[in-house]
């Protein structure tokens, strides 16, 4: 099967340079073919040349964005959410002692009954749900550690925003690399595809001929004694 616009970027590279290599390995393998026949694969094969490159880019582009940008920010983002949940057990355990015997609203006001449902909440809600927190922290009786909690929490919830923040922008970025190259694979596999016509037309009846120009990524894919790595049956 011939790779097509949904086939993945690595197939498509895969499938762009094998094509490539069959055009410009035919002239020295193939002892049957005319110069006409010769200049007609060279032609074929400067078609394809020009995505080789631009395939090989944009996957790196989208790996390198992967692993470095995009898994740093995701790694930032969890870490902060750790720091942030310890501020928050943290100050819930010292407004509840502070608070302990004192008339006046108690630390489940701030923190509510169960603290873990602030400390689980969705990664993208929690800094606001602790901002607000450290607001209500103006509703209990004062005591000497407040201030201190609530600049804490503030803290902590104000740098979580500014990693979310950041992890939206590289998924933005991300978005466009995958934008691209969804447009990259669209314009290589109708470059294939007018390749194989182009084959096709020049050598009709020639089935198995014109499908060896071209890397089958059909899922039962597997040449004549080899298995789909291309390894030697035995």
């Amino acid at each position: 099967m011939l790779a097509g616009p949904d086939s993945t970027l690595d197939t498509m590279k895969k499938a762009v340079w094998f094509t490539i290599h069959a055009f410009d390995s035919v002239a020295e393998i193939d002892i049957d073919r005319t110069p006409e026949d010769k200049k007609f694969f060279l032609e074929e094969k400067a078609k394809l040349e020009p995505f080789a490159p631009k395939l090989k880019t944009a996957a790196g582009a989208i790996e390198d964005h992967e692993l470095g940008p995009g898994m740093r920010q995701q790694a930032r983002v969890e870490l902060g959410d750790a720091v942030q949940d310890r501020g928050v057990r943290d100050g819930n355990a010292k407004t509840k002692a502070a608070l302990r015997n004192k008339p006046g609203l108690p630390a489940s006001h701030v923190f509510g009954r169960r603290v873990s449902e602030l400390t689980e909440e969705k990664l993208r809600l929690e800094p606001q749900k602790v901002l607000q927190a450290a607001g209500r922290l103006e509703d209990v009786p004062d005591f000497p550690e407040k201030p201190a909690i609530k600049a804490d929490l503030v803290k902590r919830a104000t740098k979580q925003e500014s990693l979310l923040a950041e992890r939206d922008k590289g998924w933005t970025d991300e978005t466009q690399l995958d934008s691209a190259a969804v447009r990259l694979r669209a314009e290589a596999a109708d470059a294939l595809a007018r390749a194989k016509a182009a084959l096709d037309g020049r050598f009709p009846r020639q089935r198995g001929y014109v499908s060896s120009f071209f890397l089958d990524v059909g899922e039962k894919a597997a040449s004549k004694k080899e298995d789909k790595s291309g390894k030697p049956l035995e």
